[in-house]
């Protein structure tokens, strides 16, 4: 198991139920009960945890039937200990502040979130003021969704098989998703429709789509920014390591290559540390264990 996702079928996300792991082994919970029960018994493992829900400064949030208290608190504060030794990534708006910050002081290593509202990313909505097209806004909304699960999921697997850190995660995942929002502005209808599905007509291309995904690019540039990372952002997934032995590489391989890679050297979680080192040695798990009295001096 590489990673442990939650993925929630709840309104306003339910696009995210589109994410795909072709290749990487991503263990899939759409409720928090199997979920968390799940991570308790784990608290001695070091797991990368991604979780695509709404979110506040204090909790992970479920929606309501109440329209008057349309949300409320599903994974909060007191369940931030079931994080203890993981990278989690949360996709919810809001959580890097209160939540992440719990997530950490409880034993996280690292936790990569949101400041911010995202929403407004995926609500580029004509309003009733405004003379866009319904059809238009929800063609566009529909693109931008495509265009941000599918990258996300690219970046996320990247992370997943290959020794970078949750610093550069975030930056290639902000960078992609810019670039591929940015070059829609020089896409026919034509090629949007072969390429994501949506049909748009020439003139309302012309007309609207265009300054939607301007306005669009301007919220992300606020978004990008506050994606931050609490915790060690130099924080590697260890399930690299059987990428690299799948693919044939040596154990003294592996190794030098781990030994060498900047963003090992500058961990600063002595134990998971340790951990990395006995996996790419080819060493059982539970070794990590004997070295904990030198592992926080490294």
């Amino acid at each position: 198991m590489d990673a442990i996702l939650l993925c929630m079928k709840k309104r306003g996300i339910r696009f995210f139920r589109k994410i795909r792991f072709e290749n990487t082994e991503v263990t899939r919970f759409y409720e928090k009960y199997n979920f968390l029960r799940l991570l308790r018994k784990r608290y001695a493992e070091y797991d990368n945890i991604l979780i695509m829900a709404h979110g506040a400064n204090h909790a992970i949030l479920t929606t309501t039937a109440n329209l008057h208290k349309p949300f409320i608190s599903y994974i909060g504060i007191d369940d931030a200990d079931v994080m203890r030794n993981d990278f989690v990534f949360a996709v919810s708006c809001f959580t890097a502040n209160e939540f992440g910050k719990a997530c950490i002081d409880k034993g996280c290593i690292a936790y990569l979130g949101y400041q911010v509202e995202i929403g407004s990313l995926f609500a580029a909505d004509s309003g009733p003021k405004s003379n866009v097209p319904r059809s238009v806004s929800t063609a566009v909304n529909t693109i931008i969704k495509h265009i941000f699960v599918s990258e996300l999921s690219k970046s996320y697997e990247e992370f997943l098989r290959t020794p970078i850190s949750v610093r550069i995660l975030k930056e290639r995942f902000s960078f992609s998703l810019e670039k591929r929002l940015a070059e829609l502005i020089n896409m026919s209808p034509e090629q949007i429709h072969r390429q994501y599905g949506v049909s748009i007509s020439a003139r309302h291309y012309a007309s609207y789509a265009v300054n939607i995904i301007l306005q669009v690019l301007s919220i992300l540039d606020e978004v990008q920014h506050r994606l931050i990372c609490l915790g060690d952002e130099n924080y590697i997934s260890a399930s690299y390591i059987k990428y690299r032995k799948q693919s044939g590489a040596s154990l003294s391989e592996i190794s030098e290559e781990l030994e060498s890679n900047t963003h090992f050297k500058e961990i600063k979680h002595g134990e998971y540390k340790c951990y990395l080192r006995t996996l790419a040695c080819g060493q059982r798990k539970d070794l990590q264990w004997q070295e904990k009295s030198s592992a926080s001096s490294i």
